[in-house]
């Protein structure tokens, strides 16, 4: 049942790719490409795992968790998230601490 929310909640959250996609966040040797980036509220991101290495993404504003992208994202798959809310999104991989980033919302 836990899995079947989760599943739901990823899945509002992916649109097909549109007219309301903002930007590509490219994972590659172990780091997000742009590490910071500026999207209008309601525009989508992509996620892009270029890395052999499995990654997984989580994202916040202040405190609140956002988003979160399944619990690996292997080898050339991809995780996409609308942001509605303006405001700044720290992301970071689940599995690297390393890794981390930025988003600015803007209306």
């Amino acid at each position: 049942m836990r899995r079947r929310a989760f599943a739901a909640s990823l899945l509002a959250m992916s649109l097909s790719l549109g007219p309301g996609l903002a930007a590509e966040v490219r994972i590659e040797n172990f780091a997000f490409a742009p590490a910071h980036l500026t999207v209008r509220a309601g525009e989508t991101v992509v996620f892009v795992n270029h890395d052999q290495a499995p990654h997984s993404i989580i994202g916040a504003m202040g405190k609140d968790e956002i988003f979160h992208s399944p619990e690996h994202v292997d080898e050339d798959e991809s995780f996409d998230v609308t942001l509605t809310r303006p405001g700044e999104v720290a992301f970071r991989c689940g599995l690297h601490s390393h890794m981390s980033g930025t988003i600015t919302v803007v209306p």
